[in-house]
């Protein structure tokens, strides 16, 4: 199992941050200053079986930062507190603060070294149907956002969060990226079957405009990725493009007919690639985006929980 290590500044590192998702780990060495020391990244809990892989995983990458400072402390976020993590860390109830995150906290010890987890967060949809996250909430708190702000954070889960008074109050979850990931590797849909590498083109402006203009919902559209290939209105080449442009649009036109359309840019965090897909779609939709990196994100919110904590 390998690990990435990239040295920034020396200082006296103050803890240990981890962002743990279900398809990365990111593992932060940080000074009290909030300088970043030293980084990792590693499998997800979705490539791990079970809290022993887990718990090896994790000292495999931050072996090294504890043999040279044995009292530093960990502090986790994300799927590593799910049910399918090391170890289940619960949920705080919206409206979620972070305050409420860090009295929700579970703390643990492995190895000698101190853990703790932060909880995700849990609310009642709109439509009275349970809703979940965990890792997007301490992205929301490492980011300046705007008062009464709409959030939308494309992964493979998508979150579309309402914040408000500095706490999350409202989100869903959309499927839009593990359906990409299914429909790319296992429909008739693309060919050859293969993870869908869309960018933000043409095709994928047309998808979404399609989206836009059409009454029928995604069930019924998905098909035209492969009928227009058929009838050569659409090069397979910008299938991926196309399919994305279909998927994404309707996740945007069922938040913002959730929500309505906000007075204020849209803020998204996460990844590049991600957010110029979002920010691209969302301006079919005559509607502006402000893009935050996830990384940066992650990383502050780290840094804030363990403040918070240490307050």
């Amino acid at each position: 199992m390998q690990f990435l290590s990239s040295l920034a500044v020396a200082d006296k590192p103050a803890f240990i941050g981890v962002d743990w998702g279900n398809s990365n780990a990111r593992f932060y060495l940080i000074a009290e200053d909030g300088s970043l020391l030293d980084t990792r990244s590693g499998p997800g809990i979705g490539q791990l079986e079970g809290g022993d892989a887990i718990e090896t995983a994790c000292f495999e990458a931050i072996g090294e930062w504890i043999a040279q400072e044995p009292d530093l402390s960990v502090i986790m976020a994300g799927a590593v507190g799910s049910n399918i993590g090391w170890h289940m860390a619960g949920y705080a109830d919206t409206p979620a603060t972070l305050d409420n995150i860090v009295l929700g906290m579970l703390s643990f010890r492995a190895r000698g070294v101190d853990f703790c987890i932060a909880p995700g967060v849990a609310t009642t949809r709109i439509d009275s149907l349970p809703d979940v996250m965990r890792g997007e909430e301490i992205q929301i708190f490492g980011s300046v956002i705007g008062e009464g702000a709409l959030v939308c954070l494309p992964g493979t889960h998508s979150k579309w969060v309402q914040v408000s008074g500095r706490a999350v109050t409202a989100f869903h979850t959309a499927h839009t990226g593990e359906l990409l990931n299914i429909l790319g590797r296992h429909s008739i849909l693309l060919n050859p079957k293969r993870p869908a590498l869309a960018k933000p083109d043409a095709a994928f402006v047309e998808g979404v405009d399609i989206v836009r203009a059409s009454i029928a919902g995604l069930e019924s559209l998905l098909f035209t990725v492969r009928s227009r290939q058929i009838a050569g209105t659409l090069k397979p080449e910008d299938a991926d493009s196309y399919l994305a442009g279909l998927t994404i649009g309707c996740e945007i036109k069922s938040a913002l007919a959730l929500y309505g359309a906000p007075s204020a840019a849209i803020t998204l965090i996460g990844s590049p690639h991600l957010t110029a897909l979002y920010a691209a779609a969302l301006a079919c939709f005559e509607a502006v985006s402000h893009i935050i990196d996830g990384d940066a994100a992650s990383l502050s919110g780290l840094i804030k929980l363990h403040q918070a904590r240490a307050s």
